[in-house]
């Protein structure tokens, strides 16, 4: 089944410097390792705020790894940047990955290192940075 570009999808925040409070999502949230070409998503469009939450705290975060936050965005900014959300649900039914981001080639690795931070950056101003609830 095809994302569309109406669909809400988020990406957890498991470093702290990958944003600021109150509101800003760093590009940083969006930069796939260097290596990579793609980041893992969740599909939220149709689900509560407790249960993205849930998914987060029992599918992406580790006892090293916590997440600090989430960053929602519509499909249609990845769209937008030229690049894919592909449902991937082996891990669990909501995950999918953005998918595209220009290799970085050891010969090319400063402008590509540069293309990527442009399209990360984009998808981050296109984001709306979401904190945790606060846990009694």
């Amino acid at each position: 089944m095809d994302i569309l570009p109406g669909e809400k999808i988020t990406r957890f925040i498991r470093y702290s410097d990958h944003f600021n409070e109150p509101n800003i999502v760093r590009q940083e949230a969006f930069l796939p390792h260097r290596k990579k070409t793609d980041i893992s998503v969740f599909r939220i469009s149709k689900l509560s705020r407790d249960t993205v939450w849930k998914i987060g705290w029992e599918h992406v975060q580790t006892n090293e790894r916590p997440i600090y936050a989430r960053a929602d965005l519509f499909a249609c900014s990845v769209y937008e940047n030229d690049l894919k959300v592909i449902p991937d649900p082996r891990s669990h039914t909501q995950h999918a990955n953005i998918t595209g981001f220009p290799v970085e080639r050891e010969e090319h690795k400063t402008a590509d290192r540069r293309i990527r931070r442009a399209i990360a950056r984009k998808l981050a101003l296109a984001s709306e940075l979401v904190m945790p609830p606060k846990q009694n």
